[in-house]
């Protein structure tokens, strides 16, 4: 129970931040701004986070984490490649939607990480890339998928689902889900076969 508390008081630090940094910018951000967002004081935020770099790595790392596992749960689990990619790209979606904020700051903030969150946050990204072409390699080795090279279809999938967090409006037609199950329908014909 006081881990799950702790947990959650370090989340709505990161929420709080994340939209603050998004709002402002990081530089402009300041640990009194987040205090007060949140109505704690200062030694509340210190409490959880040493300095407001490792608010940022935290935000920053939300969204790497979650996809790394993500992937590579897909890539070991049981059931056809396709099936098993097509789950991955509609669950990646629907994170990267729900976690768009924290990817738009990232994106636009990473100079600002310390140079350990740089190493952890590519060490993510190495998982992810990992996992993702193992379980492209399964699906053209059980001759699912179609694909002349394995490593390109990763970058071109994980490129469309990420850019995702620059587009992606919740008052448009589409909802989330529709848009996760076209995300999941467009990846599976893409790697269903290729044009010679």
């Amino acid at each position: 129970m006081r881990d799950e508390l702790h947990d959650y008081k370090r989340n709505r630090i990161l929420d709080i931040a994340s939209q603050l940094f998004y709002d402002a910018g990081y530089s402009k951000t300041s640990i009194e701004a987040i205090a007060e967002q949140l109505r704690v004081t200062k030694p509340f935020i210190y409490y959880h986070f040493d300095s407001k770099a490792a608010i940022l790595a935290g935000v920053c790392g939300r969204t790497t984490a979650f996809v790394a596992e993500l992937a590579e749960a897909a890539a070991s689990s049981q059931g056809s490649p396709r099936q098993r990619l097509g789950e991955l790209v509609r669950s990646m979606t629907l994170r990267v939607i729900e976690g768009r904020i924290y990817l738009a700051v990232y994106f636009r903030e990473e100079k600002h990480l310390p140079e350990k969150a740089h190493a952890e946050l590519a060490g993510y990204r190495r998982r992810f890339d990992g996992a993702m072409r193992q379980l492209l390699q399964q699906g053209v080795d059980a001759k699912e998928f179609k694909l002349g090279n394995v490593a390109v279809a990763e970058q071109a999938i994980t490129g469309m689902t990420t850019w995702l967090f620059n587009w992606y409006r919740p008052d448009r037609r589409l909802s989330a889900e529709e848009i996760a199950d076209d995300m999941a329908q467009l990846t599976l014909s893409m790697v269903a076969g290729r044009s010679d």
